[in-house]
This record gives structure tokens, sequence and C-alpha cells, in this order.
């Protein structure tokens, strides 16, 4: 049992590869726990190949990522080779599979974070050749993951041959690139594939390549591609899938060239997702929803346009004949009152006042004399005082020697005041005021608003409820031909849609399902 390995103290076995085991250990020089990965003794009796483990993990251990673990030191004692690292809390992502299902969200964040490693890892020219979940370890159990054994992947694909021949096969295969299983030169679009291959995983709970064999294994690996993700999980949306089959093309020219272009993806739809567009679906708003919003606002626009200008025509033309019946009010109680404004019979001039008052809804009706004193109100408090100067308010009409002014009275609101001249033979010997409240002109134009907003509404509702409906009868046959087509895509030629209709949905229908017959008949002669 080995206990020591240089000052490091040895403790438990974490795990078991396929050239190494890793044990528990402690470095009493900084009283700190750590990771050591100690060669296996059938693998430290080839000298070449422990150089190579030292050198391979000493250039590694140059890496310093957040996702990347962390190589503390390197050496080799009594030909032994180990390699001393952060020691992580948590499990491989290939355990943490087996009881979870990810979201789609939790995949591209697992993703872009081994994506972000391996990107910072091939800028430092350091390529893995072994990216399988085994070597991602989600620590704390939790989404952060970090990447292990990077340099020892080196020796997985330096010696496949001597490897091969002792009947052994380092690595997981299921994750390897093409270009490894054939025995090519490879760079960082390996290890891009070998993210397709675990994204693959992560989002159907499926591996792309399932030989029974190792030989068909690597026979499927380098010639046959797998399963679409959309035929094993419908919900995956169009952007991911993309992803996916682009990473697991065979060629490394069709694949991301870099792990930046893949990461600008990747971030891309997880920023989608995050704000409410996970797929179509939900991008889609359907037809009759669209119809009835767009209809309801077009006669919403419409109708508030239209209402705006007939109430201010309305308005005005009843403000015209307010002040036309003011106007001729007012100029008839001049005529009225001149004789006794001329004779100074003041009695007579408060009898009429108070008699017109009686007669008619004013708000005031005032008599002032040449020198400005109030002679007839129907305010007896303003009886033989000063009139209260109304000039300073701005005149809203003139009409034949009728000045009109809009006023604020206490108790009344807003009042329509009409000043005119009373004349004895063109000559003015006084003025008279008449006021006419604006309340039952207010009360008609809200009527008048309120009409118009029940109509508009009313008029809205309806024409959304029709355009809802023929929105929804118009959807009906792009929805059968939409399905038509995912039949088509998803490899069922056999599916018609036979639908018959007198229209020009009914013209693309026939030709779907004439292309549905060729399609067919190609797919049956190969």
């Amino acid at each position: 049992m080995l206990r020591h390995i240089g000052r490091y103290e040895i403790g438990e076995i974490l795990g078991k590869g396929a050239m190494a085991i890793v044990y528990a250990a402690h470095d009493p020089k900084i009283d700190r726990t750590i990771a050591i990965k100690v060669l296996k003794p059938e693998r430290c009796v080839d000298e070449e190949y422990r150089t190579r483990f030292v050198r391979e993990a000493r250039a590694a251990g140059v890496l310093s990522h957040p996702n990347i673990v962390t190589i503390y030191d390197v050496g080799e004692v009594e030909d032994v080779p180990y390699m001393a690292m952060e020691l992580l809390a948590g499990e491989p992502l290939d355990e943490v599979m087996k009881g979870t299902k990810f979201s789609l969200s939790q995949v591209l964040k697992i993703t872009i974070q081994v994506v972000e490693a391996l990107n910072y890892a091939h800028s430092k020219g350091i390529v893995h050749r072994d990216v399988k979940p085994s070597n991602i370890i989600c620590v704390n159990n939790s989404l952060t993951v970090k990447i292990t054994d990077f340099g020892i992947a080196h020796l997985a694909g330096g010696d496949a041959t001597h490897q091969t021949q002792m009947g052994e096969v380092l690595g997981t295969p299921q994750y390897m690139s093409p270009e490894q299983v054939l025995g090519k030169q490879v760079d960082a679009r390996a290890d891009l594939f070998s993210v397709g291959v675990i994204m693959y995983q992560m989002l159907t709970g499926e591996k792309p390549f399932k030989g029974e064999t190792l030989a068909t294994l690597l026979f499927q690996i380098a010639t046959e591609d797998p399963m679409d993700v959309g035929q094993l999980d419908p919900n995956i949306p169009k952007s991911v899938r993309h992803i996916v089959d682009k990473l697991l093309k065979k060629q490394p020219d069709k694949r991301y060239q870099n792990g930046q272009e893949l990461l600008h993806a990747l971030k891309n739809v997880l920023d989608d997702i995050e704000r409410g567009h996970t797929s179509e679906s939900s991008r889609l708003v359907p037809l009759r929803y669209r119809w009835a919003a767009m209809m309801a606002g077009i006669v919403a626009a419409v109708m508030i346009v239209s209402g705006t200008f007939l109430y201010q025509k309305q308005y005005r033309a009843l403000m015209e004949q307010v002040l036309s019946f003011g106007s001729s009010l007012v100029k008839f109680a001049s005529v009225e009152s001149a004789e006794a404004m001329l004779s100074q019979d003041w009695t007579q001039i408060e009898l009429f006042v108070k008699d017109a008052v009686e007669r008619q809804e004013f708000a005031y009706l005032t008599v002032i004399d040449h020198q400005g004193i109030v002679r007839g109100s129907n305010d007896s408090k303003l009886l033989g005082k000063p009139a209260v100067a109304l000039s300073n308010q701005p005149t809203i009409s003139h009409l034949t020697g009728v000045d009109v002014r809009d006023v604020q009275v206490e108790g009344i609101g807003s009042v329509l005041d009409f000043d005119a001249p009373i004349l004895f033979q063109t000559r003015e010997i006084g003025r008279i005021h008449l006021g006419l409240p604006k309340t039952p002109l207010n009360d008609v134009a809200r009527l008048t608003i309120i009409v118009l907003i029940v109509l508009l509404f009313s008029t809205i509702a309806a024409v959304a409820v029709v355009a809802f409906f023929f929105g929804k009868n118009l959807g009906k046959p792009i929805e059968q031909l939409l399905k038509g087509l995912r039949e088509i895509a998803d490899g069922n030629f056999s599916y018609r849609i036979g639908a018959t209709r007198k229209d020009e949905f009914g013209i693309l229908i026939t030709q779907f399902d004439k292309l549905a017959d060729n399609l067919q008949k190609r797919n049956e002669t190969r």
C-alpha cells in the first residue's frame, strides 16, 4: 500500500482510470489536502511513457482558469510520476447525469463553462484530447464545473497502436472525434466535437454513438451521422439543434473553428432563453391574435382621429349657437333697459333685471351706468357699488359689438360673460353684462365623449372578434401545412394532408401532397 510520494502523505483512493490512480493526499509543507494522480505501475515500466506523462503534465500546469482543475506540482519519485492537484468536492458529470435531467438553460450554462476552459487551454497551445463527462467535475454538486486531466490526455492519443495491442482503449471511445478514431492529426476542433457529444447526451439522455462493439462504435463515429436531437426531443429549439449538429460534423472544417466562435453561439441562445425566447413557438404569435390586435388597432386609430374631429366640430357648432343666443339676449336686454337708463329710473331697471332673471336661467344680469356704478343686478349686494372690471379677461368672441369672455364665478363655475353697450342714438350711456353658465354646454360635450367612447370600444370589440375568428379560420390550413412540413422534415414521406379547399390554400395543399409523393418515390428507389 502506497503511503508516501515525496513529501505527500497518501490517503484513500478517490478513483481509478485506464492510466492512473487518484489518491487523496496531504501536503504537510503547507498543511493542505490535495489530490494526487499517480501513473499505474504497469505504465511506469515504460521510461518514454513516464517522461511524456511528466512533460505533458507540466505543460498543463501552466493553465490557470476558474473552470480548470489547478495543478500544484508535477514530479517523479523512484520512477513513479505523479501530479499533485486541487482536490474538488463534487461528482463527475457522468455520475450527475445518471440522476439528473438538465434543463435547456442548465445544459447551456455547463457547456459554456466547459468551452471557456477549453478555449483558454487552446489559446495556450494545449489540446485536451479526452473531453468526456468523467473528466468534468460538478463542484459541490452545483452547475459550476471544472475540467480535469489536461496533459494526460495527450498520452491517450499518442500511442494508440501500442495501447490497442495491449487490449485496452484509453479514455471513453464514445466521445472521440472522427479524426482521433482514424489516427489523424488532431487540434482544438477535436475537443469541440467531444463537447458536441456531451451536449447531445445532456439534452437527450442518449449518446449519439452506441455501437455494441468497439469496431462498430468507431465505425459509427467515423462515418455515420447520429439521430437529430430534435427527433429525440421536439422541444429542443432549432438554434440549439443547429449548434449540436455543427459540432458533430465529421469534417473538422465544417465544425466551429474555435472555442470563441462556439461561445458566441451558445451565449446568444442562452440570452434568448433567459429573455423568454426559447423556441419557435415562444416567438410565434398565432395569426388569429395578430389579426385581431392589428384590426382592433387600425379601427381604434381611425375612430379616435375621426371621433376627435367630430367632437371638435360639434363642440364648435354648439359654442357658436350659444354665442349667437347670448349675443341676441344681451342686445335685447340693452335695448329694453336703454330708456330707464336714460331717465335714471333705477327702480325700473331693477324690476327689469329681476323679471329677466326669473324668466331665464342666467348666471347673472348686471346693468351699469356710464359712471361704472351697478344700477341693476340679481345680486342686491352689488347695487350702487362700482362694477368689477372684466376688461382684464381675454375676449373669446366679438359679435357685432358684443364682447364675450370666459370667466369664473364663485359657486357657479365657468360662465360666458356677454358684454354689450347700452346706446341712445349711438351714444353709450351704460353697459350690460349677461352671464350664461357653461354647465349645459359642458354636459352635452361630456355626453358626446361618453357616446364616442362606448362606440369606440364596442366597435373595436366587434372588429376584434370578427378578425379573431377570421384569423383562426385562416390559421387552420397553415397549421395543416406546417404539420405536413414537420412530418416530411422528420422523414415521414407517407404523410398527406388530403384536405379539400377551393381557394389558394387548396392549391398549396395539393402541391404539398404532390411533393410528398415525389419524395416518397425517390426515397423508395434508393
